[in-house]
């Protein structure tokens, strides 16, 4: 499955991205300069939490954070993400979206 994944920052004082999402692994999200999104903001945990991708699926994974983590406002310690689900880590709001690719075959 050939699909492009990111997060986007919806609040706070990180506002932006994109920030892409590889293919296979795991991508680290938390206050700390050295994790693959960085979100500088005391309401979040230096390792706050990462996104694993196991080849099919997105899944989201607390790394017992003070704060905790939360998709679509519900506490989680470990979800599968799907399209425009809304995280919140802290104070930082995080939107997660997968663009897949056009399939041909679909054509009439």
């Amino acid at each position: 499955m050939n699909m492009k994944a990111e997060l986007h920052i919806k609040s706070g004082l990180s506002k932006g991205g994109p920030f892409g999402l590889g293919r296979l692994g795991s991508h680290t999200i938390g206050r700390r300069s050295e994790n693959d999104v960085h979100l500088p903001d005391k309401s979040v945990s230096r390792k706050h939490c990462r996104i694993d991708f196991d080849g099919e699926h997105h899944w989201i994974i607390d790394c017992e954070s003070h704060n905790g983590t939360f998709v679509n406002q519900r506490k989680v310690s470990r979800c599968m993400l799907y399209s425009g689900d809304v995280i919140r880590v802290g104070k930082i709001q995080l939107e997660f979206l997968v663009e897949e690719p056009a399939n041909d075959d679909d054509e009439w």
